[in-house]
C-alpha cells in the first residue's frame, strides 16, 4: 500500500484532464474493425408479419441473403434461409458488411453490420407486406448456439462488469460454464482437466506460461470485448492442449473518443475501519487517431486485495497482492483489404503470504513477484476470391520467483507449522509465436463446404534456478520423524521449438446437416515426437420445427509435454538432471535414532517421454421450449493417457530413485443438464446441472515439480482428483429493472471436494482422496447497482455505483481441514471467507 496515495493522485488527474479534453474533440468518425486476428459470424432468423400491433410472426424459409463487403465490392456471399427461417454467414474477416434480405412478395431490407474479430452477431430480420421492417442486431452471449456443431459459453464484458465476483478478473468468466470449477487458489479446472491441461489465448495469441500451462495474462476488464469458453473444442485449429480452450477478444478504439473509469473508490475492512481490503481502480481512454484509418484503446488498471485468513491473529492474517496491468491496442487500416493491429500488455504482480492458512502462518509462507509482456502485431489481408489471410507474430514472457520470508528450516506439525518456505525458485521464459490462418472462398461439392488451413511456428526459452532448504517433519510431541535435505542449488537452461499444421472443413451437406471434418499436426519440441489428432463433430435439427438440435463428436487432442520434465534430464533437448535431489532420514519414535537412510533419491527418468493426449466424445440434445426457454442435455466423456507422474522408489540400503515417467492416466465423465432463458424484458438467465466423476493418478509433474513442489513425494495412486466435484448447481443472470437499476445474482452449490489423511511423516493412510470430503460448498452472492445520467457542458455523462455482497446466506465454506490422524482435531474444518461487500463506482465520459 506504500504506492497508494500516490498512485490515487495520479490517477484522478489523468481522469481530470482527460474528461474534458476527449469531450471536446469527440466527434464521429467510419468505423474501423476491432480486431484483425479472428474471424466472426452473423447468423440469424428471419420472419414475416402484416406490421399490425400484436400481429402473428411466421418464418421464412427459402429467403435469400446476400453479404457484402462495403470496403472491398467484390467481396460477396449469399445464403438462403431453411425452413426455420435461420442462417449463418461463417468466417467472415473484420470489417463493415451490407446485409440484405429478401423474399417473394415482400420488400427487401438492407442493414450495415461492423463485424468485429471474433464476434458472433445474431440478426432478428423481420419483414413487412407494407414499406416497414425491422432489423435487431445483437452480440451473442451464453451457452446456447444454432449453427454451431460444438457447444461453447460466450462471456460478454458486460457480464463480467455486472455479475458478483471476488476476483473481478476476466478468469472468473471460466466458473459460470457448466463442468469447470474454481478452488480457494483461484485455480479453474475445466472438465474435469487440471489447471494446466487447457489453452489460454487472447485475440488468437498464445498466452498459457511454458512451465505451468496455467493462464499468464492479466488485462483491464474494460479492455476486454468478450471470453469464450469452448466446452466441446473440436476443430483442427485447437491444439497444445487435454482439457478446454479459452479465448479473450479485446476491444479497439471506437467511433467516438471515450473515457470510462472504474472501481475508484476503495473497499474498507468495515464500515467503521480505515483499513483498505482493497483498492482496483481502472481507467481506459479509446478513440480515433485518424479519421478511417488509425484507432486506439489504452487501459490501465492497479489492484491491491487483502484475503484474510480468520483462524489467525491480526494482523500477521493477510496475503496481500499488488498488481498493475496496462493494455494498449492499435487498430490501423492500411487500405480497403488490409488491415493492422498491434497490441502491447504488461502485467508485473507481487504477492505477500502466498498459501497463508490455518496451518501455515505467515513466516512459513513464500513471498512471489510476477514479471510478464506480451507484444504482438497482426494483419488482415482480404482477397477478391472473398479469401483471407490472418497472420500474427508476438513475444511473450512469464518471469516468476517465490522466495521465503527468512532462511530457517522448516518444520512440519501436525498443529501449526514453524520455520520459514523451503523452496527458492527463480526462472524467465520467452516465448515467440508465428501464426498463419487461411480461409479459403467457399466452394461448393454435395454440399456447401468453408475450409481454413492454418500454419503455427514457437519458439520457447526458459531459464531456472532453484535451491531448496532443509524440511523437518515433527510428531505432535516434537520429536523428529523425519528429516529431508536437498543437494546444491541447480541450474537449468534450455530452448525448443514447436511446429502446428492444421486443415478444417465445415462440410453443410444440407440445411439440417452439418459436418466438421479436421486434422491436427504438432511437433512436440520437448520430446521431439510427432503427434497427427483427427477430429469430427456435427450438427443435426432432426425435426420440421427445427427447435431439436443434436450435437456430437469424437477427437484426439495432444498436449505440449510440460517442460518441467525436462528438469529430470527426461528430453533430448535438455542434458542430465537440473533440479536438487532429495535425501531423507526416518528417526525412530524417540526422535535420535535413525531407522532409515539418509537415503538420496536420484532423478531419473523411466522409458520414454511421451506428449499427454486425450480422446473425448460427446453427445447433446437441445430443445426449445419456447421462443424464451431452451433446454440442454448433454454427455461428455474423456479419457488421458501420457500425463508426465513422479514415483518414489527404493533401490538399495541408502539409495533410491524419483522415476519420471509419462505413464499418467486420467479419465472424466459428464452429465449436464442446462435451462436458458433469454428475455428482452427479463434479461438472460442460465441454471445448469452437473452430474461428474474425475479420476486419475495423484502424483503429476505440475505438483511435485512445479513452482511450488511438494513437500514430500510419496507413492503414486489412482484416486478421486482434488477437485472431484460429483454434484454442481449454478444459477446466474440479471433483472434490469426501472429506474436503471440492475440486480445480478450468482448461486453455486457443488459437493466438496476430497481430502486425504497423512500421519506425522506425511505418509498417506488409507487410499487417497478417500479419508472424507469438505462440507457442500454453496455460496448466494448479489451485485446491485443504480445508473446516473449527468449532464455537465451540455455533455452526457454515465455513473453506475453499486455493491456487491458475497456469501449472504453466511453459508460455513471451509477452506482448510485438519487432515493428521495423530492430531486430536482430525476432520475439523476452518477458514471460510464468510460474508463480504464490495463498492464499485463506474464513470463513463
Amino acid at each position: 500500500m506504500k504506492y497508494y496515495l500516490s498512485f490515487l493522485f495520479v490517477f484522478l488527474l489523468i481522469a481530470a484532464i482527460a474528461m474534458p479534453v476527449f469531450s471536446a474533440t469527440s466527434k464521429a468518425v467510419g468505423p474501423l474493425s476491432k480486431v484483425v486476428d479472428v474471424p466472426g459470424s452473423i447468423k440469424g432468423v428471419v420472419r414475416a408479419t402484416t406490421g399490425q400491433a400484436g400481429g402473428q410472426t411466421t418464418l421464412v424459409p427459402n429467403a435469400r441473403l446476400s453479404l457484402r463487403n462495403v470496403n472491398l465490392a467484390s467481396f460477396l456471399v449469399t445464403t438462403v434461409t431453411d425452413d426455420a427461417g435461420s442462417f449463418v454467414f461463417e468466417n467472415l474477416p473484420a470489417g463493415k458488411y451490407r446485409l440484405t434480405a429478401e423474399a417473394t412478395g415482400m420488400p427487401p431490407v438492407t442493414r450495415e453490420i461492423d463485424v468485429a474479430s471474433g464476434s458472433t452477431l445474431v440478426v432478428e430480420i423481420n419483414l413487412t407486406l407494407g414499406v416497414s421492417e425491422s432489423v435487431t442486431v445483437k452480440n451473442e452471449e451464453g451457452l446456447l448456439s444454432t449453427a454451431e456443431t460444438t457447444t461453447s459459453n460466450i462471456v460478454r464484458a458486460e457480464t463480467l462488469k455486472a455479475q458478483p465476483f471476488r476476483e473481478d478478473d476476466f478468469q472468473s468468466a471460466l466458473p459460470l460454464t457448466p463442468g469447470v470449477v474454481r478452488d480457494s487458489n483461484n485455480k479453474s479446472y475445466v472438465k474435469g482437466s487440471r489447471a494446466g491441461q487447457s489453452n489460454y489465448s487472447v485475440n488468437g495469441v498464445d498466452v498459457t506460461d511454458p512451465i505451468s500451462g496455467e493462464s499468464a495474462f492479466e488485462i483491464p476488464l474494460e479492455a476486454v470485448s468478450n471470453i469464450q469458453v469452448e466446452e466441446d473444442p473440436y476443430s483442427a485449429e485447437y491444439g497444445h492442449f487435454t482439457g478446454g480452450v479459452t479465448n479473450l477478444q479485446s476491444k479497439g478504439g471506437g467511433e467516438k473518443f471515450k473515457v470510462s473509469v472504474a472501481r475508484l473508490f476503495p473497499t474498507l475492512h468495515n464500515f467503521f475501519s480505515t483499513k483498505i481490503d482493497s483498492f482496483r481502480p481502472r481507467v481506459t481512454f479509446s478513440g480515433p487517431v485518424i479519421k478511417d484509418r488509425l484507432y486506439f484503446l489504452q487501459s490501465f488498471e492497479y489492484r491491491f486485495r487483502r484475503d484474510y485468513v480468520p483462524n489467525l491473529l491480526a494482523p500477521r492474517n493477510r496475503t496481500d497482492t499488488e498488481r498493475f496491468s496496462s493494455f494498449t491496442q492499435f487498430d490501423y487500416r492500411v487500405n480497403k483489404s488490409n488491415q493492422l493491429k498491434l497490441n502491447v500488455a504488461l502485467f508485473p504482480q507481487k504477492i505477500r503470504f502466498v498459501g497463508l492458512n490455518t496451518f501455515n502462518p505467515v513466516p512459513t509462507t513464500p513471498n512471489t513477484k510476477q514479471r510478464g509482456y506480451l507484444i504482438s502485431g497482426s494483419e488482415q489481408a482480404v482477397f477478391k476470391n472473398t479469401s483471407f489471410l490472418n497472420s500474427a507474430v508476438s513475444y511473450k514472457t512469464a518471469d516468476l520467483d517465490v522466495y521465503a520470508q527468512g532462511s530457517q528450516p522448516l518444520t512440519i506439525v501436525s498443529d501449526i507449522n514453524r520455520g520459514n518456505y523451503f523452496a527458492d525458485t527463480r526462472r524467465q521464459t520467452g516465448r515467440i509465436q508465428w501464426i498463419e490462418t487461411y480461409y479459403f472462398s467457399p466452394f461448393e461439392g454435395a454440399g456447401n463446404h468453408s475450409v481454413k488451413a492454418g500454419f503455427e511456428f514457437d519458439r520457447t526459452n526458459i531459464s531456472s534456478l532453484f535451491r531448496y532448504n532443509t524440511i523437518f517433519l515433527r510428531r505432535l510431541d516434537n520429536t523428529l520423524a523425519q528429516r529431508i535435505d536437498f543437494t546444491l542449488p541447480a541450474r537449468s537452461n534450455f530452448s525448443y521449438s514447436e511446429v502446428g499444421l492444421f486443415l478444417q472443413d465445415r462440410w453443410t451437406i444440407d440445411p439440417r446437416l452439418t459436418i466438421d471434418l479436421g486434422v491436427r499436426y504438432d511437433r512436440d519440441g520437448v520430446n521431439r515426437a510427432n503427434n497427427v489428432a483427427p477430429r469430427i463433430s456435427f450438427l443435426l435439427t432432426p425435426m420440421k420445427d427445427h427447435r431439436t438440435v443434436i450435437r456430437g463428436g469424437i477427437g484426439l487432442f495432444y498436449d505440449r509435454a510440460l517442460p518441467i520434465g525436462a528438469y529430470f534430464g527426461g528430453s533430448p533437448v535438455t542434458g542430465p538432471s537440473a533440479f536438487p535431489e532429495r535425501l531423507v532420514t526416518n528417526f525412530a519414535a524417540n526422535g535420535t535414532t535413525v531407522v532409515d537412510g539418509p537415503r538420496t533419491y536420484l532423478n531419473q527418468v523411466s522409458g520414454k517421454i511421451e506428449s499427454p493426449r486425450s480422446i473425448r466424445w460427446s453427445l447433446h440434445l437441445d430443445r426449445g421450449i419456447t421462443k424464451e426457454l431452451t433446454l440442454r442435455f448433454g454427455y461428455l466423456q474423456r479419457q488421458t493417457t501420457h500425463d508426465l507422474i513422479v514415483q518414489p522408489v527404493v533401490f538399495g540400503p541408502n539409495t533410491g530413485g524419483h522415476l519420471l515417467s509419462s505413464t499418467g492416466r486420467s479419465r472424466y465423465a459428464e452429465f449436464q443438464i442446462l435451462a436458458s432463458y433469454v428475455h428482452e424484458k427479463y434479461g438472460n438467465w442460465n441454471v445448469s446441472y452437473t452430474f461428474s466423476n474425475t479420476r486419475g493418478d495423484l502424483n503429476t509433474a505440475d505438483t511435485t515439480l512445479g513452482d511450488f513442489p511438494s513437500l514430500a513425494v510419496r507413492p503414486n495412486e489412482f484416486s478421486r482428483l482434488p477437485f472431484d466435484a460429483p454434484h454442481r448447481f449454478l444459477a446466474y443472470g440479471q433483472f434490469d429493472l426501472p429506474y436503471d437499476i440492475r440486480v445480478a445474482p450468482l448461486f453455486e452449490y457443488r459437493t466438496g471436494f476430497p481430502f486425504s489423511a497423512v500421519n506425522d511423516r506425511l505418509e498417506f493412510v488409507g487410499p487417497r482422496n478417500r479419508a472424507g470430503r469438505f462440507p457442500d460448498y454453496y455460496s448466494l452472492d448479489l451485485q446491485i447497482s443504480k445508473g446516473f445520467p449527468i449532464t455537465f457542458r451540455k455533455k452526457q455523462y454515465r455513473l453506475r455505483p453499486g455493491a456487491a455482497l458475497f456469501d449472504v446466506t453466511r453459508h460455513f465454506n471451509p477452506r482448510d481441514v485438519q487432515n493428521n490422524v495423530n492430531n486430536p482435531n482430525f476432520g475439523k474444518f476452518y477458514n471460510s471467507l464468510g460474508f463480504g461487500v464490495k463498492a464499485k463506482f463506474d464513470i463513463e465520459f
